[in-house]
């Protein structure tokens, strides 16, 4: 199984008033695997897993023969940055999703309503999905539009699909969600509207940029349990017939997934993967998701090369610790002092979530033009390599060389690159994939400027 065992680190503070050692969070286990052990990375993941996956997360350091060349041409290549807001990486607004809404929804509160825990609510003689509930009124534009629309069949409908409605039952699910959710609907607005504030430190102190954000409005055609399609009332007033991007066709239009922010629709099975239902709550489209537009967590920003992002990374670095060396628990114990809000408005800018199929790998591949300064042999070594993960996908034994599409983050993998204080979430993968980033390379100390590909992949 390799020799990888948990490696000791350093002890310090990970934020202001929470001291961690390995006694209290175990370390995740570092491997080393043999030169045998490295030639198929499939097989060794399957070795390693049984005790790697309980911590959710490994470190596989190469052979030290293993020397990928970076393949990007570091004169001519150039990618575009966003600000990422630091100091809110702990304020966003609930997701979707039941765990997300309960750790949002139990620190609202807590912080905003003097109450310790929420009680048990009931509907019906059954316990009441809150989260289900906030996101069927969202979905139909919240409390006051669902009201005047009289739209409360509709959220019974999506909170209990199966049964009867009685105008008795949506009587009193307008009043459970009045005392237990209209407060907090309320904050939940407030937080999306509250992100138009200006950058007052960090690497834009000479460039302010206003990244305000508009509340989203839903524009997604709703296909309620009867059949009926439901539309806020900008789309009502339009009355246009809505057309697949992908078919050009109008046809099926309960099939019909509006993007909650360009409005633009897809059938569900014309989407790749397709989906075999409306999601809940808001959908957005891969073009909207990949725009430079502002959404998401991030505000978008200027073209850089590396050198000259590097520069200016180097030169952050020197604003927060000075010229001098500075070690891995001062730059974290400052990070956590960030987020949780002690330090004031910090924003960084990084490049992520680059698409290498359009702004180049940093693995070699048969499709790109060698850098002269690379030698032909070790080139094209590193192309055809398995650990290279733009081959990993298609390796013999993936489920994955069942996908024809490229799908990127899972077929195509996405090129990162960061600067001190970027972060890139703990999140799960899509479909529970496991997530692969290999780190280029990094200039400095702890990321300052950094360099890393990542790809999300199933092993089964």
């Amino acid at each position: 199984m390799g020799k990888g065992k948990p490696r000791s680190v350093e002890k310090g503070v990970v934020g202001p008033s929470l001291s961690v050692t390995s006694s209290t969070i175990p370390l995740g286990p570092v491997y080393y695997p043999t030169e045998d052990e490295f030639k198929d990375p499939l097989e060794y993941i399957f070795k390693i897993r049984p005790e790697a996956e309980p911590f959710g997360i490994c470190k596989i350091v190469p052979p030290k023969s293993w020397k990928p060349p970076f393949a990007l041409d570091l004169d001519s290549f150039t990618f575009p940055t966003k600000t990422q807001a630091i100091h809110k990486l702990q304020s966003r607004p609930a997701a979707c999703d039941s765990k997300t809404f309960d750790l949002d929804y139990s620190r609202f509160l807590r912080d905003h309503s003097g109450k310790k825990s929420r009680k048990r609510v009931v509907f019906e003689g059954e316990e009441l999905d809150l989260c289900k509930l906030f996101n069927a009124v969202k979905r139909f534009g919240g409390y006051d539009k669902v009201v005047d629309g009289k739209k409360w069949g509709d959220v019974a409908r999506f909170v209990r699909p199966s049964g009867k409605i009685s105008d008795c039952a949506k009587h009193v699910l307008c009043q459970l969600y009045r005392e237990h959710l209209y407060d907090y609907e309320n904050f939940y607005n407030r937080m999306n509207q509250g992100m138009a504030q200006r950058c007052k430190k960090g690497v834009h102190d000479d460039h302010k940029i206003d990244h305000g954000v508009q509340p989203v409005v839903s524009k997604k055609n709703h296909k309620s349990v009867d059949g009926s399609k439901h539309k806020d009332s900008k789309v009502q007033k339009e009355e246009h017939d809505q057309i697949c991007e992908q078919c050009k066709s109008g046809l099926h239009g309960e099939l019909m997934l509006l993007c909650d922010r360009c409005d633009k629709g897809w059938h569900t099975y014309c989407l790749s993967p397709p989906l075999e239902h409306i999601p809940p709550g808001n959908w957005y489209c891969f073009n909207c998701l990949n725009s430079d537009r502002d959404s998401f967590g991030f505000v978008p920003g200027k073209h850089y090369t590396l050198e000259a992002f590097r520069r200016i990374a180097d030169r952050s670095r020197r604003r927060w610790f000075g010229s001098g060396p500075v070690s891995r628990v001062q730059i974290e114990k400052k990070f956590w002092e960030i987020v949780e809000g002690l330090v004031g408005e910090v924003e960084v800018m990084y490049g992520n979530d680059l698409d290498t199929s359009v702004y180049g790998s940093g693995f070699p591949r048969v499709t790109d033009q060698k850098p002269k300064s690379i030698d032909d042999k070790l080139w094209e070594e590193y192309t055809t390599n398995p650990w290279n993960l733009n081959n990993l996908p298609k390796l013999k034994g993936s489920m994955l060389r069942a996908v024809h599409h490229n799908i990127t983050g899972v077929m195509v993998p996405w090129l990162y690159i960061g600067m001190l204080f970027s972060s890139f979430c703990w999140h799960f993968e899509d479909h529970c994939f496991y997530s692969m980033n290999y780190l280029h390379w990094y200039a400095l100390l702890l990321f300052i400027c950094a360099v890393l590909v990542q790809l999300s992949f199933f092993l089964y």
